[in-house]
């Protein structure tokens, strides 16, 4: 990211390592590197987690900085997945629609709701997560990025994505992809957003692709077959994320 002094003082910014959102339960980082070096600040939200680190900027500087954050617990060596808040589990109908795994989201320029005086010029994030089948069967279905920025574009991903949801967060371009997991397998994912959008398309798909098929998968799965269920408080159903990261993003982050 990209960021300016306007003020005729210094100030400093530093990474966040927690995030929540709409979430169940509260996504923390530990920062696996920066650039160029983050000083340790005075003051640490969560020492457990090494402490707070970030940057001093000058008046009327403008600084370019670069960070990678990966997730501890949930979303990181712990599975987990995003569901819609408020879904109801209890059925009333012979048929009802899936709507598979859902998305969070951030502010890429929320520091300058929190100091007016620091402007962000430019913010770019790398993201990556891995999807785990726990079960025995191939499981299908529609996988959403699980963080995304609002008001950004999408410039990459690999696998493609299958189709750009515009409903699911509003201002947000969320990448989804329709997937055929074999059981017992994971496969790999890394997407890549910009701020601002701008006016250009940041991504293109054709029509109706093809579903992303990973027979190929990146490896098999060797945890735990038994998924605890919702009274236990932890993650439950066959499709789990894990390890997820981010790369160059600001006050709000997670992922491998």
């Amino acid at each position: 990211m990209t960021i300016k002094n306007k003020a005729d003082r210094p100030y400093y910014f530093k990474i966040g390592q927690a995030y929540h959102d709409h979430l169940d339960d509260t996504i923390k980082w530990i920062i696996d590197w920066t650039d160029p070096p983050a000083v340790k600040m005075a003051k640490s939200r969560f020492p457990e987690l090494g402490g707070d680190y970030g940057w001093e900027i000058d008046p009327g500087q403008t600084r370019t900085v670069s960070f990678k954050l990966k997730a501890v617990g949930p979303f990181g060596d712990e599975l987990s997945y995003i569901t819609r808040a408020g879904e109801d589990q209890t059925y009333y109908w012979p048929l009802v629609s899936e709507p598979g795994l859902d998305t969070s989201w951030f502010l890429p320029n929320e520091l300058e709701t929190l100091n007016p005086d620091l402007k962000i010029v430019k913010w770019t994030g790398k993201f990556g997560f891995s999807l785990y089948n726990v079960d025995n069967e191939p499981v299908y279905g529609i996988v959403r990025a699980p963080i995304v920025p609002s008001n950004s574009k999408l410039t990459y991903s690999d696998p493609k994505a299958t189709f750009i949801d515009y409903e699911s967060v509003p201002g947000a371009n969320v990448a989804a992809w329709d997937v055929a997991i074999p059981g017992r397998s994971y496969s790999n994912f890394v997407y890549t957003y910009e701020w601002p959008a701008g006016a250009g398309e940041g991504y293109s798909y054709y029509g109706t692709p093809l579903k992303s098929n990973f027979s190929a998968a990146a490896g098999e799965y060797a945890g735990n077959r038994t998924v605890p269920g919702r009274e236990t408080g932890a993650p439950w159903g066959p499709l789990l994320i894990g390890a997820l990261v981010t790369v160059a993003a600001i006050a709000y982050t997670r992922l491998h």
